[in-house]
């Protein structure tokens, strides 16, 4: 079960971090909103301006506090993750992570592609409705009700997108294949490299979401095991169909 020491080392890290942030106040002047309290909104004319002095006023004061609650939940967020998907996996040692597999059948990586893609939508809601409750946003602005309602439609409308993707990198594959099969893209240039660029991109969200947006990591690490996935599945592919073709020339 050694496997686990490094997720699990992730999560006691990531308490450690919370830790350090725990004492701190959140500002250094707790009265910073005051002069915003005693505002007449009906009388200020660019309320955008407002807003930005609001937000100005809030990082003059702020301090590590919520930063630090932010990158502890990341990296705690990161070592579940991980621990999960070692779980899924069945994974158990060191040597395993070398032979992580794709899902092992066809339906179950299309159910998880669509799973995972829309995990990320009540994630997004979650950490919006958060940062509002800790007082991240100027009340008299509609800070979250656009993004909420944008993450939604985002969330349905990528779906046939990523289900179609995956359909496509499955086509023609058996799985389950390893994860780090070679070659890197076989003949599938366009699929494969395709999956490599997006397998980048989710590993840039991946690390957004720890430094900054906790409840997305989770989802942006099973992204990018999905990624890797359909990499393999491609590259495989093509080298079955060449190695195939090669044996009948022989024969």
């Amino acid at each position: 079960m050694n496997a686990y020491i490094a997720p699990l080392s992730l999560v006691g890290l990531g308490a450690l971090v919370i830790s350090l942030g725990a004492p701190l106040p959140s500002y250094t002047d707790p009265n910073w909103q005051h002069r915003f309290l005693d505002m007449d909104l009906s009388r200020v004319e660019d309320t955008h301006e407002l807003t930005s002095q609001w937000y100005a006023a809030k990082a003059a004061v702020e301090t590590p506090r919520h930063r630090l609650f932010d990158l502890g939940m990341g990296i705690a967020a990161l070592g579940l993750a991980i621990a999960l998907l070692f779980v899924f996996q069945r994974v158990r040692s060191i040597r395993g992570i070398g032979s992580l597999q794709s899902p092992s059948n066809r339906c179950g990586f299309l159910a998880m592609a669509a799973i995972t893609w829309l995990s990320f939508v009540p994630a997004e809601w979650f950490w919006l409705g958060y940062t509002l409750e800790r007082g991240d946003y100027p009340w008299w602005a509609d800070s979250i009700g656009i993004p909420v309602y944008e993450v939604g439609v985002f969330g349905i409308v990528g779906l046939p997108v990523i289900l179609l993707g995956a359909a496509v990198a499955l086509r023609g594959t058996v799985l389950p294949v390893n994860l780090w099969s070679r070659p890197l893209v076989g003949r599938s240039y366009i699929v494969a490299a395709g999956l490599i660029i997006a397998g980048l991109l989710a590993f840039g969200v991946l690390v957004s979401g720890i430094i900054g947006a906790p409840f997305i990591v989770p989802s942006a690490l099973f992204a990018l095991y999905l990624l890797l996935s359909g990499r393999a599945a491609a590259a495989v592919r093509e080298r079955r169909a060449e190695l195939t073709a090669l044996a009948r020339n022989e024969r």
